[in-house]
């Protein structure tokens, strides 16, 4: 009984490490595996019901620790629950289709990322993990645009960009370090209307990449407080490495006064492919008030170990309001990104 009771304490005590403000990737795991540790209570909790029979004190007392974790898990995962289908709600003539795909670098099979390209004919492509032999295997999608913006490294940061639309401007953005871009295209829609389009990869906190998250949300705040200035609608996508019902993503929400996609939609995991249980939602989209997002999906493996994210959206406006930053606010978000540039010098040497 004792023991039952220690393991419901551990695996509660799991799903409330997030909630401290410690960027380590240690605390950070947790955020990404809420849906699975849920699974876990549940049958915990399950497990307590059919095997004990008499209710002592330690077994109420699990089932109480139980029962506050599972409610916790819940209520962060709840808001992404779909609650309607995922249907077309503007008219096809103003809708923009985008494709944003995390690649993996190592993946050498280049033609079932043209062959998506081709039966799906997005308006926007957006490649993460792309290097120079990836520019040169996607040679063959380039006759399906009139623009690219090109950004190969060797690093598993390389990024590119393709479209159609009219290119007002595009810019090649390292907000923290050299080794981690992030592409912003002004463009205009079907209908001539502005808007941004901002593709982003900040690196992950992992035992593999960096021991903090320091260095990703301090991209992602600068971003945030970037796109909070902007006058035209703004939509960012790409690999977050960072699961939509964070802290920190909903944060950037807050910062840049943008939208998650995904909420009232679906969770829609993207990463990792070969395990359907635990896949997490790392490929966000998020944005402007004006721009409704129309569909969202996950497309078929291209051999990555992400799988690719659909999105359609329509800009309703070519204005966006702009509102200042509170001065708390402001002195929290520049610790945040002090933090992350001393950590990218460190972790970097």
């Amino acid at each position: 009984m004792i023991t039952y009771l220690i393991i419901s304490l551990v695996f509660s005590f799991f799903g409330f490490l997030p909630w401290f403000s410690v960027s380590y990737w240690t605390f950070r795991v947790f955020d990404f595996i809420r849906l699975q540790l849920l699974l876990i209570q549940f049958g915990i909790l399950i497990f307590g019901f059919v095997y004990f029979h008499e209710y002592t004190f330690f077994l109420l007392c699990s089932f109480v620790i139980l029962f506050l974790g599972i409610g916790y898990q819940i209520g962060i995962i709840a808001p992404y629950i779909s609650l309607r289908n995922n249907e077309k709600i503007k008219r096809e003539e103003d809708e923009i289709s985008l494709i944003s795909v995390n690649v993996l670098q190592k993946n050498i099979d280049y033609q079932r990322l043209i062959d998506l390209v081709n039966s799906n004919t997005p308006d926007i492509l957006l490649t993460m993990e792309t290097n120079n032999s990836w520019e040169k295997g996607m040679e063959p999608i380039e006759n399906n645009y009139s623009f690219s913006h090109k950004v190969p490294k060797e690093n598993r940061y390389g990024i590119h960009f393709y479209t159609n639309l009219e290119v007002v401007s595009s810019k090649t953005h390292y907000l923290i370090s050299k080794d981690t871009p992030s592409v912003e295209i002004l463009l205009k829609d079907k209908e001539g209307k502005l808007f941004t389009f901002l593709g982003v990869h900040p690196p992950p906190p992992s035992p593999t990449e960096k021991p903090t998250a320091k260095q990703k949300d301090a991209e992602l705040m600068t971003m945030a407080k970037f796109i909070r200035k902007s006058t035209v609608p703004s939509v960012v996508t790409g690999d977050f490495n960072n699961v939509c019902w964070s802290k920190s993503a909903k944060l950037f929400a807050k910062t840049s006064l943008l939208k998650d996609a995904r909420l009232g939609r679906g969770i829609y995991g993207t990463f990792p492919t070969q395990l359907p249980l635990f896949k997490f939602p790392l490929d966000l989209i998020f944005h402007s008030r004006n721009i409704i997002v129309n569909e969202i999906n996950v497309l078929k493996n291209i051999g990555s170990d992400h799988l690719p994210l659909f999105a359609t959206f329509s800009i309703e406006k070519s204005t966006s309001k702009t509102k200042e930053i509170s001065y708390e606010m402001n002195i929290k978000l520049d610790q945040i990104i002090e933090e992350g540039k001393v950590a990218a010098i460190e972790e970097n040497n």
